[in-house]
């Protein structure tokens, strides 16, 4: 976090001092207090977030929460009734929350290193995720390729151990060759629908870069770049300069943006090329579509749809398999964080900050697998962008 983003919260906090002045100048020094205690006590609570951020003690926590769920057996069965997508999407989100961690907890390496192989493991078992097997049409499984690659990719550098090489590279030869060569520069996200989703897409070229990484190619660059001008040329919202969360291969809108659908976008756009943020517009876009203040500088909401007021229309399915209304303020920190936020980072930084100091703990061991693997996707999602260090 920028400590210009710490700047509106402590003016904010010192503004009490005015009236706390006035009343002390005129004679009520003793309701003077009153104004006066309130701007220490907002200045020391600033002050206690933005050091929960710097010594990364949020993150920390959040990383242990996931080390201790993640050795939970029943995270790996399919014997209950979650989605298996739900389920990648989670190991996906946790894989890259344990190695960004490997930055600011380093003595956690052997923990990491056996929860990220326990989830490489998961995502190359055919019992799991059927697209292993002979016949599966790859052009239509963008999401399985970006989050089982990324799970992959997270384990191979952040162990070097190439067991499940094999596995990285068929689907990192394979999003490199389809598109780089592909008409339409997205591949579709699942076999049952024909939708192109710049969510999943932005995802698969986040993998690509973890592919690069390793192996010293770039693919990602090139990619990224055809993409992204494609993406400027055809598939813009008509009110915005935002891409809709699911086109049809004619170039049709089907899915309008969301906060949650397009934040992800933006999200892996920038984890694939950080040094490009600067000057990507889709997080400025997200910014005046989604985000909304409140009085109060400790905290922000993040609306779900694009249109203030409006019922955001096919939600669920633009998110998918995610569900919609659940993770907005998590994407939201991550995208902050990514982006150098400052400010937008503070406020959705202090909220988690807050409700967990005053709220009561999620009990996971309570918690059904489903269930759990939903909560702590949300867990998974906030811990990467407080996990960014470069902010």
């Amino acid at each position: 976090m920028s400590v210009t983003g710490l700047l509106p919260p402590l003016l904010f906090s010192l503004a009490f001092l005015l009236p706390a002045w006035w009343l002390y100048r005129n004679g009520r020094k003793g309701w003077a207090l009153a104004p006066a205690c309130t701007a220490l006590i907002l200045v020391v609570v600033t002050l206690a977030i933005y050091r929960q951020e710097v010594t990364h003690r949020q993150a920390r926590h959040d990383l242990r929460t996931l080390l201790t769920e993640l050795d939970r057996k029943d995270l790996y069965s399919t014997s209950d009734l979650r989605e298996v997508d739900e389920t990648l999407f989670f190991f996906s989100a946790a894989s890259q929350a344990l190695y960004r961690g490997l930055g600011y907890a380093p003595e956690q390496r052997d923990s990491i290193g056996r929860a990220l192989k326990r989830m490489a493991d998961w995502s190359i078992r055919y019992s799991n995720l059927t697209q292993w097997g002979p016949g599966a049409d790859w052009d239509r499984e963008v999401f399985f390729m970006a989050h089982a690659g990324s799970v992959l990719g997270h384990y191979q550098l952040a162990t070097n151990d190439e067991a499940y090489a094999p596995y990285f590279q068929r689907i990192g030869r394979y999003l490199a060759g389809r598109m780089i060569r592909g008409h339409y520069k997205h591949l579709i996200s699942r076999p049952d629908e024909s939708l192109l989703r710049p969510a999943d897409n932005a995802a698969a070229i986040y993998t690509l870069s973890l592919y690069d990484e390793y192996y010293g190619e770039g693919y990602a660059v090139k990619t990224r770049q055809q993409w992204t001008d494609y993406i400027d040329k055809e598939l813009h919202y008509a009110e915005s300069r935002l891409p809709c969360a699911g086109f049809t291969t004619t170039n049709r809108c089907a899915l309008e943006p969301s906060a949650a659908a397009t934040g992800l976008y933006i999200c892996y756009r920038a984890a694939a090329s950080p040094e490009e943020v600067t000057d990507d517009i889709p997080y400025r876009e997200w910014l005046h579509y989604f985000k909304r203040f409140s009085g109060n500088p400790f905290s922000l909401s993040v609306r779900p749809n694009m249109r203030d007021g409006e019922v955001a229309r096919l939600c669920n399915a633009g998110l998918a398999p995610l569900e919609c209304g659940q993770y907005e303020d998590a994407i939201g920190l991550w995208a902050a964080a990514e982006y150098g936020g400052g400010y937008t980072y503070f406020r959705l930084f202090s909220g988690a900050v807050i409700e967990r100091w005053f709220g009561e703990a999620p009990d996971f061991s309570a918690m059904r697998a489903a269930r759990r693997v939903k909560v702590l996707t949300e867990v998974a999602l906030r811990a990467i962008g407080e996990g960014e260090l470069n902010q």
